[in-house]
């Protein structure tokens, strides 16, 4: 069983969000949009405690700056569905038998529903239901029992990056102060990691648990944090760097095909380590929700990428957010979710399963997520032929008083991916854009691929798509006033009579297209805002718009 679907409504910072998770989900979103509020609705109503949690007065959404706008009620659903069909029929389920739903679909799920009513005098009302398929409340005669055994089943664990945290000496296993059980117990655990094949010794063993302590110590659960530990307590040493070596050893062990059983004995080297470093205790048979913030934060990428590695091993349903491009060019496409705060409600994007097709899947993968994964940060896209518009168009645009990395642009360069595949990718991700094309032949086509994408739209055309009225960016700009830098690059004085052509050509052959696109830049910056050509201003002006509609 594991958490499909979140459904939040008027809960501190979400007026409104639906979200479908998949087994792995990683957000992104800027500060403000949602990331942290939906984190703290799952932590608070599925973290492992003695009581259920009963909603409070901040829980409820208010408008940024209009505290006293505070909304009066709230709502959250939580879907939960079998992992497997017929999975509810297992005797640690039947507890949950009067909230089962059979579903079209072929799967059972449970809806749990939990509203929140603020009084005029702040007294808050918590109310708790279980939904039919209809989504009538269940009459059922003891509701909190029952959520009880979903939280002890899908308990929620949220790890977050702990900056004074203790650090692990000498090597050694980690159980706790004096607790040689757990100590025993995960040298159990390791004969039996190691059994078939043997590929580690004890020493690397234990070295290497010893650095995914490190890790959970990184990102320490709450429960147990000591801050007090002295800077001079907590310098990394020679072993402990060498753990990571060896826990990278152990993943890729791991991470063989038929490798279940070395994966579950994992989970139980990791459930026990961290129950070791704080008060969370499980329930044997629980499969937690696993909440992980800015996994990013002080990691060198090297041990990012073997943590990530880590925690993608774990049988275990995972929500992530970051603002690290390192760490998405580590996930799969179709895992990243970007949230995006638009009127009346946060929206979730994300492409899914079977968004695109092998190919254009193979091309985003390439151009996007492994050579430029921060792009997916953006607010905007600003789609040109090649390199020689990338440095112009920044340039320029910082000329006329637009900072492209402030407003959330990125210009991209689209000929090596094709025009198409990113403007779908575009659309999916919730992803504005905008295209400049060239006035050749090929430019003409792929105006044509973006007036077929917006079905004929004259109205949405002028806000997607920019035609240059000539060939190319070297013939435009030659036109447009800056021929004296062509000549001078090129070596040919200005009172000789020479096709325009002709003179591109040779500055062309004697610099590059970067190069004389930088001069024509720097050319136009020691003339002033107006020497930037009318069109290109325009088009900065509707990019920015585009973007600044995403911000507010």
């Amino acid at each position: 069983m594991f958490l499909e679907r979140v459904e939040v409504a008027g809960f501190r910072g979400i007026y409104r969000l639906s979200l479908l998770l998949e087994q792995n989900t990683v957000l992104i979103g800027e500060n403000a949009w949602g990331k942290s509020s939906l984190l703290d609705a799952l932590t608070l109503l599925l973290a492992p405690r003695d009581t259920l949690y009963a909603f409070d007065g901040d829980d409820f959404y208010f408008p940024q700056g209009e505290q006293e706008n505070r909304e009066r009620h709230l709502h959250i659903i939580l879907t939960f569905r079998e992992t497997t069909p017929g999975q509810m029929r297992r005797r640690r389920y039947r507890g949950l038998s009067e909230v089962w739903n059979a579903c079209e679909d072929g799967y059972q799920r449970i809806y749990y529903r939990l509203e929140g009513e603020l009084g005029d005098c702040g007294e808050v009302m918590t109310l708790r239901s279980f939904l039919d398929e209809r989504g009538e409340a269940l009459a059922l005669k003891d509701i909190d029992r029952i959520a009880r055994h979903i939280v002890r089943l899908n308990p929620v664990l949220r790890l977050r990056d702990a900056r004074f945290t203790r650090r692990v000496r000498g090597g050694s296993i980690p159980g706790g102060a004096g607790d040689g059980v757990n100590e025993r117990e995960l040298a159990r655990l390791a004969r039996q990691l190691a059994a078939r094949p043997q590929q580690l010794s004890d020493a690397q063993l234990r070295q290497g648990l010893s650095a995914m302590a490190q890790l959970l110590e990184h990102y320490f659960i709450e429960q147990g944090v000591n801050p007090h530990i002295p800077r001079q307590q907590r310098k990394r040493s020679h072993d402990e760097r060498r753990g990571w070596r060896y826990l990278d050893d152990i993943n890729r062990m791991i991470d063989k095909p038929n490798g279940r059983a070395h994966r579950m004995i994992l989970l139980g080297m990791f459930s026990m380590l961290l129950q070791a470093k704080g008060s969370v205790r499980l329930d044997r048979g629980a499969r937690p929700l696993v909440l992980v913030e800015d996994p990013e934060t002080r990691l060198h990428p090297i041990m990012l990428s073997v943590a990530w590695h880590l925690l993608n091993l774990l049988p275990l349903q995972k929500v992530v957010t970051t603002n690290s491009g390192e760490l998405l060019s580590l996930t799969p496409i179709e895992q990243v979710c970007r949230l995006v705060r638009e009127s009346g409600r946060v929206a979730a994007w994300r492409l899914g399963p079977g968004g695109m097709n092998a190919e254009d899947s193979r091309r985003i993968a390439f151009h996007i997520r492994f050579n430029r994964p921060s792009s997916l940060f953006a607010r905007c896209w600003l789609l040109v032929e090649g390199e020689t518009e990338v440095w112009v168009m920044n340039e320029l645009a910082r000329q006329c008083g637009y900072r492209f990395d402030a407003e959330g642009v990125k210009v991209i360069e689209f000929a090596q991916c094709g025009l198409r595949p990113l403007i779908k990718f575009a659309r999916r991700m919730g992803i504005e854009w905008h295209v400049l094309a060239d006035g050749d032949e090929a430019g003409k086509k792929y105006a044509a691929t973006v007036r077929g994408l917006l079905e004929q739209n004259s109205a949405q055309e002028r806000e997607r798509l920019t035609l240059l009225p000539a060939l190319d960016m070297e013939h435009f700009m030659y036109r447009q006033g800056f021929d004296n830098v062509y000549h001078r690059v090129a070596q040919i004085p200005q009172g000789v009579a020479m096709n325009m052509r002709r003179v591109i050509t040779k500055a062309i052959h004697r610099s590059s297209k970067p190069d004389l696109a930088l001069e024509v830049a720097m050319e136009a910056e020691r003339r002033g805002v107006e020497a930037v050509p009318p069109l290109m201003r325009k088009m900065f002006s509707r990019v920015v718009w585009l973007a600044r509609g995403r911000a507010d």
